[in-house]
């Protein structure tokens, strides 16, 4: 055996110094015996931010969120045992979302393992296929020559082309805790050098002959591939003479000026449409139900999936065509194209104007229900405020009603794997990076996620809380027809949400209105400090008025 705490120290410091060197600069950490080698390099190293957040699962949501809010990874520092096995859940959002992530997980050293050893579990692979590189690293020792290039191993492998976690194993034998006070210099890692994935002549020219003078439609998923992108992707449907159907996600419907053809309500719009000739997708699976049944509905034409990272977006099964290319360089190189008939982009238009009128006149009134608490907050926020959606209705709702914004805003949501889990830390991880946040989440999503309130002394956002009173989203769903609902699906729970929020010393409002809560919330964003914002829903009335809202759009009223 060799080592000794120096010996672990110098170890990882290499590593971290190596991982700073070409780019990281954000780590979160939890408290443990085990990592105390890697927690000191990244708290003593003056290139890495390293926060420290209690809670392992809170931990690795939150570093999920600041990775969602600039797109560079985050590294994930952790103690041996189930410590690890708590970022589970993040790891698979990230791995679905495509989020970097860098998990550095302290291991005990083989002689301890398969012993019946204290805090000691298989750690090899603890994550499966969820991870993009899982790598085993031997005990430390003094032959450390090698790890900066493992370290640029583990960055190329998080940021791409398919961007996602990659889990570095690290076994520490005792003494943990180093006399050195300053480690040696290590030698940087090689330069990654990259480029983006450029259509080849043959690729666009077989879509210009599908896409020219054919009527069509781009349908965005909820993937927000940037400013270039959507300026890019706008230019197009110009010169396509198409619609753009955009998930709320997307940032496309709140990207402050834009073509009038990227549609104000495409979940709406959809039921019913008329078939296009061809559809062309970028991003993810939209959150729409009626986008899955259009696309189904449209099998047999065209349909051409677009990814700039190896892994499409087609779980209905009607691709006829992948690209594997960066989707604003496709769009930019689609030059030349004859638009469609005029009065095919006419008629979008006009059925997303109808569904507009329904959509105001299902939020009239001041009785608070979740469509008409996102429009009027989506409408209200400054400009570039983080507006991170909640799962499950929550989203829904705001790509129900939320229309199209006039100011830019920053779309967040986890909607890798959909789950209620860890929103209210990742929301906090994009404010500790962005600044203004607001969280709009339901009542069941916040009591998931109590635990990471106490993130709040690390960034300040303003949480609302639409308590309906339990799972509404199952209200739209056959189980709601089951006797065992309440039970089994809607769940509502007794909980005091002022005495959980006074708890984590913050500030606790209840806006019994649309207007009350939105005036909230913008007190809030003004005062700096974190709030959350209670507003009862009345899940009945919540429940007619979007069912009426989806009834109308279908019938075309």
């Amino acid at each position: 055996m060799t080592g000794g705490a120096d010996t672990n120290f110098r170890w990882a410091w290499t590593l971290l110094d190596a991982l700073a060197a070409r780019g990281l600069r954000r780590a979160v950490l939890s408290p443990g015996s085990r990592s105390t080698p890697l927690a000191l390099a990244a708290l003593r190293h003056p290139g890495i931010d390293a926060r420290v957040v209690l809670d392992e699962r809170s931990a690795a949501f939150f570093a999920l969120g600041m990775a969602k809010a600039e797109g560079v990874p985050v590294a994930v520092i952790a103690t041996s045992g189930s410590a690890v096995a708590n970022w589970y859940p993040a790891v698979v959002e990230a791995d679905m979302a495509r989020v970097p992530l860098l998990l550095l997980s302290a291991d005990r050293p083989p002689e301890l393992q398969d012993c019946g050893a204290n805090q000691t579990m298989s750690q090899v692979a603890l994550f499966g296929d969820h991870v993009r590189a899982f790598h085993q690293l031997p005990p430390a020792d003094d032959s450390r020559a090698w790890l900066p290039g493992l370290a640029a191993r583990l960055l190329m492998r998080a940021l791409g082309p398919l961007p996602g976690p990659v889990h570095v194993n690290i076994p520490l034998r005792e003494p943990l805790v180093p006399s050195a006070p300053v480690p040696p210099d290590s030698e940087p890692p090689p330069i990654r050098l990259t480029g983006a994935l450029a259509p080849s002549a043959g690729t666009v020219t077989t879509l210009a002959s599908e896409l020219s003078g054919r009527r069509g439609i781009i349908l965005c998923g909820p993937d927000n591939l940037g400013d270039g992108f959507r300026a890019a992707v706008a230019a197009l449907a110009v010169r396509l003479g198409v619609p753009v159907l955009a998930d709320a996600l997307s940032g496309l419907r709140f990207s402050g000026s834009g073509p009038e053809l990227i549609l104000a309500h495409p979940e709406s719009t959809l039921r019913d449409a008329p078939k296009a000739e061809w559809v062309l997708r970028f991003g993810g699976m939209p959150i729409s139900r009626a986008a899955a049944d259009y696309l189904t509905r449209c099998r047999g034409r065209p349909q051409i999936v677009v990814t700039g990272h190896g892994r499409p977006a087609d779980p209905v099964g009607t691709a006829t065509h992948l690209a594997e290319v960066d989707p604003g360089l496709l769009c930019d190189a689609l030059t030349g194209l004859t638009p469609a008939p005029s009065a095919w982009s006419a008629d979008w238009l006009a059925r997303d104007c109808g569904v507009a009128t329904l959509a105001a006149q299902a939020c009239e009134g001041e009785a608070p229900f979740e469509g008409s608490v996102l429009r009027t907050l989506a409408a209200a926020l400054p400009e570039d405020t983080a507006l991170f959606l909640g799962n499950s209705l929550t989203v829904r709702a705001a790509d129900w009603f939320a229309g199209r914004g006039q100011r830019r805003l920053g779309l967040f949501g986890n909607r890798g794997v959909s789950g209620i889990d860890g929103n209210l830390s990742t929301a906090f991880g994009i404010a500790a990076m962005r600044g203004p946040t607001v969280a709009v989440v339901g009542d069941l999503t916040f009591l998931h996620d109590v635990g990471g309130l106490a993130l709040a002394r690390t960034a300040d956002m303003v949480i609302l809380v639409l308590d309906n009173g339990g799972g509404g989203i199952f209200d739209h769903l056959a189980q709601a027809e089951l006797p065992e609902f309440e039970a089994g699906w809607l769940t509502p729970q007794r909980v005091e949400m002022e005495a959980i929020a006074r708890g984590y010393h913050l500030d606790y409002v209840v806006a019994e209105t649309v207007g009350a809560a939105a005036a909230a919330v913008l007190a809030g964003l003004e005062s700096g400090q974190t709030l959350v914002v209670r507003m009862p829903v009345d899940r009945t009335l919540s429940t007619t008025r979007i069912r009426s809202f989806l009834a109308a759009c279908k019938q075309g009223a």
